[in-house]
């Protein structure tokens, strides 16, 4: 009760500080110097987070931790820099770092180990690693193709199939990849190669494994329908690990070999309503089992941008299989591809696109342009009640399914404040209500999270 108290204190002294200085302060578009516009060029972001868990962290829920403490508060900081340079009007040539440091963490690193990779991938600390390396050639044969290979982020549409998940400190999708990247009127295809990073921060990514191996693509098709805005994104890729380290249901354990097909449909700005939809199968192999799974996002909402603050109102209904039997040999669990978490299940980040049913409806606001506040309520199930809650899956699971499928309710809210000169400020508060398998297999304990960020992103042309 008493982190609620000051939680919401500190948010509302917040919300009245960024309303006192909006008064005094002027926002200014800086033109921030363009890479195709200089020959060499600088850039840099450097971010700070205060977080405060309240009877959770990011391995347990409730009284008794898996591992950490009850509440944990922490401070999690990351430097990213670099260069672009530009020696030909089609070439590119990026080196840039990263360096993440967390203070305060009650988790200790051996609590990041993953057995499937044999080493720690730690969110919070990765020092002083490669970030955004490669070479990009453009407009190859006089056509608008490009590929590009090297260290590089690999995102598209909402994040929900490939994002950075770029909220954790240490960066969740990094890759080592070669992309080729084809754009015309209409659209764009991409396809690509590249295995995915993990973030050991004692060991230098180039002297280590890496963590899956993906061969896909990801299209964006732009479909005229008079003036309606109608966009289809087609994808397919395959996720692997061939290390001899999945179990299956049997207890015999084998690589990992998925596939997964797919497809995104959007329609903007229909006098004002969104549509959104996307729907992917997963299947092929994990360790002795055989993969059925998938996973499905629906999202309907209304801006009305005539009214003060430009409300906009939504709802969302995000789906991913679990496994009805475990005991059948049929991996029925959705593994959420490579899409980002942060923002999709809850900001508290009490849930992955794994075995889940989330219901959602969304509030955002616009205040004086340079302000915008988001408000999201959510309804969690589990999908199968079988199957796991993956905050853990080893801890929260109760295979008899008699411990319920409700799991909770969660109330999040986002203010974020943009600032001249690159400058940003965000400070968040949410609240979670346990339901009934949360109580059976975690605990009946209510949880709060609090959070305050600033951001600057910087960039200079040299040459």
């Amino acid at each position: 009760m008493e982190f609620r108290k000051r939680g919401w204190c500190l948010l509302l002294l917040l919300i009245a500080s960024i309303g006192v200085i909006s008064l005094g302060t002027r926002s200014v578009a800086e033109e921030i110097p363009g890479f195709s516009k200089n020959k060499l060029s600088f850039w840099g972001t450097l971010r700070f987070r205060y977080e405060n868990q309240d009877n959770f962290n990011i391995k347990s829920y409730g009284q008794n931790p898996v591992a950490g403490r009850v509440d944990d508060a922490f401070t999690i900081g990351r430097l990213r820099a670099g260069f672009r340079y530009r020696p030909m009007n089609d070439l590119i040539i990026s080196v840039g770092i990263q360096h993440a440091l967390v203070w305060g963490l009650a988790l200790e690193e051996k609590d990041f180990y993953n057995p499937k990779f044999d080493r720690e991938n730690n969110p919070y600390k990765d020092e002083w690693e490669s970030f955004d390396t490669y070479i990009e050639l453009k407009n190859m044969f006089s056509q608008p193709l490009s590929i590009k290979a090297g260290r590089q982020l690999i995102y598209y549409g909402d994040k929900r199939i490939f994002g950075p998940g770029q909220w954790g400190n240490s960066g969740k999708w990094m890759w080592d990849a070669v992309k080729i990247h084809y754009k015309w009127e209409q659209g764009f295809v991409d396809s690509y190669y590249g295995r995915s990073i993990i973030h050991d921060p004692d060991v230098f990514t180039l002297s280590h494994r890496h963590g899956y191996e993906s061969l896909g693509f990801y299209s964006h098709l732009a479909i005229p329908v008079q003036k309606l805005s109608f966009v289809v994104e087609p994808f397919a890729m395959t996720k692997k690990d061939k290390h001899d380290r999945y179990s299956g249901e049997d207890g015999k354990t084998g690589d990992l070999s998925t596939y997964y097909l797919g497809v995104r449909g959007v329609i903007k700005d229909l006098k004002g309503i969104n549509l959104d939809f996307t729907y992917v199968i997963q299947k092929g192999e994990y360790g002795s089992d055989d993969v059925d799974a998938f996973g499905y996002h629906f999202l309907l909402g209304y801006r009305a941008a005539f009214f003060p603050l430009r409300p906009y109102i939504y709802t969302e209904y995000s789906y991913g299989s679990g496994d009805s039997d475990p005991k059948d040999g049929e991996h029925g669990t959705f593994d959420g591809a490579f899409g980002a978490r942060d923002k999709m299940y809850g900001r508290m980040n009490l849930f992955k696109w794994m075995n889940i049913k989330d219901a959602q409806i969304n509030l955002e606001l616009s205040l004086l342009k340079q302000i915008h506040i988001k408000l999201e309520y959510h309804k969690f199930w589990l999908a199968e009640e079988k199957d796991a809650w993956y905050l853990n899956p080893k801890a929260y699971r109760d295979k008899s399914g008699e411990s319920g499928d409700e799991v909770g309710r969660e109330f999040d809210v986002v203010v974020k404040y943009k600032l001249p000169a690159g400058n940003e400020l965000q400070a968040g508060y949410g609240h979670f209500w346990p339901s009934e398998f949360a109580r059976n297999v975690a605990s009946d304990d209510e949880a709060n999270w609090f959070f305050i960020q600033w951001q600057i992103k910087y960039s200079k042309g040299i040459l």
